[in-house]
């Protein structure tokens, strides 16, 4: 499958129909040049602005009905700060032009929960859009307008690919969710107690949590994917590779599921490789494949920057491995990824016989989980070196 076309992407023909009817209007109206541009500058505020409603609706919705929000992300681009608030991830990037949150169920009954968070957030998309109406008396009012009410229909479209969710996924599609997917959204507050075990370096609960979803669901990909985070996690790549690919060969994904689990599948494998748990002229192709097929099926190119560094690193080629390994911790929003792409970085300046800038590396790793296998591996072999 072809990753989609931009140019048939729905957000952006949703905007570009926005952008024309608004200069449409404009010029009916008897408005000229610049009455368009004053228009379109309002319908850029409202691409920016209802997004932003619709997520921090959600988040209200979350703290309301009792939702775990484990991470929070404002703005684009650059990072400037990440760390922890409570047992919130925040990080805050240089252009604040966007919001995006990871939210999840924490306890039952989860399809309530989540369904009146999107509730929530729907509400105040459809307040700014029909506040936006009342003060629609210009073209700047007017472009705000339109351009709200086409982004809002979008967000309504019941939607969920890799890393998005829209609200209309959430009050038209997850009550209506067929099973087993229903059964897995059900188990998810167990699951999400596992990851976050996992990512706080307590692996004994985390399998733990793990042996009690296997327990009560043990053919779940709750319980497959938890038992790979803890394998990863203690360093045993191997075993979480051949996990993942007999349960690949077993079941039928959806395409979401499926880019996950090849995502997955590429980075456990070339970590397999270049820890020679499994031979590279077995593993190296298919790992590869994994990681082209994720994308093909949606799964974001950018976020795969770190695996793919890893990947230059095992060619030979470290300064590729740098570029894309730094790329993967400036847009990584878990300490666990960004350790991981420090620990890449620091290998790879290694194999350019910097030493000090490897170590320099290892520190922003090991700032942020010193406990991870492959920081641990970096600093044995940084300290023979």
């Amino acid at each position: 499958m072809r990753p989609p076309n931009l140019l048939t992407r729905p957000w952006l023909l949703s905007g570009a129909a926005g952008a024309l009817v608004t200069a449409a209007i404009e010029l009916a109206l008897g408005g000229g040049f610049r009455s368009v541009l004053t228009g379109w500058s309002g319908a850029l505020l409202g691409t920016i602005a209802l997004p932003l409603s619709l997520q921090l609706g959600l988040l209200v919705g979350a703290v309301l009905f009792g939702l775990r929000v484990r991470a929070v992300v404002l703005g684009a681009t650059k990072l400037v700060w990440s760390g922890t608030v409570g047992r919130i991830t925040l990080t805050v990037r240089a252009l604040p032009v966007a919001m995006s949150a990871a939210i999840g169920p924490w306890r039952a009954p989860v399809f309530l929960r989540c369904w009146l968070a999107g509730l929530v957030s729907a509400c105040c998309g459809a307040a700014l859009v029909g506040t936006a109406w009342l003060l629609a008396s210009g073209p700047f009012g007017r472009g705000l307008a339109l351009a709200g009410t086409a982004f809002l229909l979008y967000k309504l479209w019941p939607r969920r690919v890799p890393f998005t969710t829209s609200t209309g996924w959430l009050l038209f599609a997850l009550p209506r969710m067929p099973e087993p997917a229903r059964t897995e959204f059900r188990i998810s507050p167990l699951a999400t107690s596992a990851r976050e075990a996992v990512m706080s370096g307590e692996l004994d609960r985390a399998a733990e949590v793990t042996d009690r979803i296997a327990a009560l669901h043990p053919d779940s990909d709750a319980a497959l994917t938890c038992r790979v985070a803890v394998l990863e996690a203690r360093g045993d790549y191997a075993a979480a590779v051949l996990m993942l690919l007999n349960r690949m060969s077993q079941a039928e994904l959806a395409p979401r599921e499926m880019s996950y689990r090849l995502a997955g599948l590429a980075g456990l494998g070339f970590a397999a490789v270049e820890a020679e748990q499994l031979p590279a002229e077995d593993l190296l192709p298919v790992a590869r494949k994994a990681m082209h097929d994720a994308t093909a099926l949606g799964y974001p190119e950018f976020e795969l920057a770190g695996t793919r560094g890893l990947l230059a690193l095992l060619d030979g080629d470290p300064d590729e491995a740098v570029r894309l390994a730094a790329t993967g911790a400036e847009h990584g929003n878990t300490a666990l990824s960004r350790a991981d792409d420090y620990a890449t970085i620091a290998r790879a300046h290694m194999a350019r016989h910097d030493n000090a800038a490897a170590r320099q590396a290892l520190a922003e790793a090991e700032r942020l989980a010193p406990w991870w296998p492959r920081v641990v591996e970096t600093r044995e072999r940084l300290s023979v070196t």
